[in-house]
């Protein structure tokens, strides 16, 4: 249990009567509980031959499963979970939503433009959709012409129908395997970590976030292919970054769904650097290379310093 209880009506806010303590016991629980069902879903479904992209989506739950568990093993209740649209009382609450929909593809540009200023990667967007036509030329044969297009016509028509649906349908979809880590890294650790402070608490679930990709890195290459050990230290760099963005949207909100929609945003649009850019090396490139992070990590401190990742 926590050392001190926590008021409904603020999910997030230390108790009045005393300082609240890290509750350590039940962080270790959440983690050994975290890691062990996201770690062996990894290595289990890929011993058995299932598909990257499924292995990693039911791992995503791992974090939900683990907060799920530890919360009903040592009767902690859900009152600081941020089920809640938004916690009573918290002023501009209803803005973190805006700011979740709309921070992630800005700082995506952002990241893309900074490449391409400081001439790392060019803009390679022809290419790309040549080789789509290519491979959708390949795959229907024949009944392109059937269909009244260029291959290079519905190359474009599908990037196109990709862009709307990462700003559309294809966030709610992602928001159903987002919140499998949200109700975790924000709904349990970071509150369980905030009397740290909010900077403190919002790097080291950062740090943690991005150690428990490393079967996926080590083993596919995910996100950075060919760097199976850098690409755990650049995974983790980026999770810091971004984990103090979404604690800005959990602390000011007081609720799981911003940061929810704001991870399903960066994981629906993200591709829009490879789609855009020449390859480069996956450590530096736009939007989680070394380089493409410049404008999240410019982002990440004008947060720290306008005092907006602060725990109140």
């Amino acid at each position: 249990m926590m050392e001190t209880s926590l008021r409904s009506g603020d999910p997030i806010a230390p108790a009045s009567s005393q300082p609240a303590r890290v509750d350590w016991q039940g962080i270790g629980l959440f983690l050994l509980l975290t890691f062990g069902i996201s770690w062996s879903l990894w290595l289990g479904l890929r011993a058995v031959g299932i598909s990257f992209s499924i292995r990693a989506a039911i791992g995503m739950f791992g974090p939900a499963l683990g907060a799920l568990l530890t919360r009903l093993i040592r009767h902690e209740g859900f009152a600081d979970a941020g089920l809640g649209l938004r916690s009573k009382g918290q002023r501009g609450a209803s803005w973190m939503y805006l700011a979740a929909y709309i921070v992630p593809p800005i700082l995506i540009a952002a990241s893309i433009g900074f490449v391409l200023l400081v001439g790392y990667e060019h803009w390679d967007l022809n290419q790309h959709l040549h080789t789509l036509a290519n491979a959708l030329q390949t795959r229907l044969g024949t009944r392109v012409l059937q269909l009244g297009m260029s291959t290079t016509q519905l190359a474009t028509i599908s990037l196109i129908s990709q862009i709307v649906l990462a700003f559309t349908l294809g966030l709610p979809f992602n928001m159903i395997f987002t919140f499998g880590e949200e109700f975790g890294w924000r709904g349990y650790l970071l509150p369980r970590l905030a009397p740290l402070g909010g900077l403190p608490a919002a790097i080291l679930v950062g740090l943690v976030w991005g150690f428990w990709h490393a079967p996926l890195i080590v083993l596919d290459g995910y996100n950075y292919p060919g760097h199976p050990w850098l690409g755990i230290l650049m995974m983790m760099l980026f999770t810091v970054l971004l984990s103090i963005i979404f604690a800005w949207l959990r602390f000011r909100s007081g609720s799981v769904w911003p940061s929810t929609l704001a991870h399903a945003a960066f994981n629906a649009q993200a591709n829009f650097g490879v789609l855009a850019l020449s390859r480069g090396n996956s450590l530096l490139s736009a939007p989680i290379g070394l380089f493409g992070l410049v404008p999240m990590f410019c982002f990440a401190l004008v947060l720290v310093v306008t005092g907006r990742v602060n725990w109140k």
